[in-house]
């Protein structure tokens, strides 16, 4: 493992970090936000030594509004779960809030590095995923301003489980995959369940399609219906 340090300059910062709506962050740009975050001067990288030109990060401009949410990958400490912040930043990176996000005990959910951090008309997400025996799921924080995580309840997205049902000889497989939209202070899910692969098999036995709408009450995403998402374990 190597250690190396950063200067912790506001000057450092580059004020064109974000150029449009939307955009990544270097470490260049970004190593002060963290060390800023994390008050340390060191940042410790275990598994390979990064480049100023790495991305490390994700943004997109707030609705109707001058400032910034960023997604960072939190380098500082690789010997924790992955983690990440939540940050809201002017149009100059100052920050003005900021919250920690855990994930799994790895991201099985994530595509790549940048794929559980996105954004959809007015609402930002972030991607959490549950790991597990032959098994991995993604569920999806939703908010329009940086909140805790812990204030948050997410909406589950998607699934893999290897041993979801048996006949007594063989286990079978089942998976949730879904699609979504938002309407005013809703998300509508359109959800496909798929049960019953073996191995051996190329096709699931069983597939089933449906839709869950998710409305914001006090500040709480609920389900209209929770019948049929409430009988899939995840």
């Amino acid at each position: 493992m190597s250690n190396q340090s950063f200067r912790k300059n506001n000057n450092d910062f580059e004020t064109n970090t974000f150029d449009g709506d939307s955009g990544y962050v270097s470490i260049k740009s970004g190593e002060n936000l963290l060390l800023e975050l994390n008050k340390n001067d060191i940042i410790d990288f275990e598994y390979k030594q990064l480049k100023q030109s790495d991305t490390i990060g994700k943004y997109y401009r707030k609705l109707n509004s001058t400032n910034f949410i960023l997604y960072l990958n939190d380098i500082t400490n690789k010997k924790l779960s992955p983690s990440n912040f939540i940050i809201e930043v002017d149009s100059k990176g100052k920050i003005i809030k900021s919250e920690r996000y855990v994930n799994g005990f790895y991201l099985c959910c994530w595509n790549n590095k940048f794929d559980g951090f996105g954004k959809i008309n007015d609402y930002f997400f972030i991607k959490s995923c549950g790991t597990g025996s032959a098994f991995c799921s993604a569920q999806l924080y939703f908010f329009k301003d940086v909140t805790p995580q812990e204030n948050l309840n997410p909406i589950i997205k998607s699934l893999f489980h290897g041993m979801c049902e048996t006949n007594g000889k063989k286990w079978w497989a089942c998976s949730l995959e879904s699609t979504f939209k938002t309407a005013k202070d809703s998300i509508i899910f359109n959800y496909e369940y798929k049960t019953g692969i073996s191995k051996k098999r190329k096709k699931y036995k069983k597939i089933e399609k449906f839709d869950v709408v998710y409305r914001l009450k006090n500040n709480v995403w609920v389900a209209s219906d929770t019948t049929r998402i409430n009988q899939i374990q995840y």
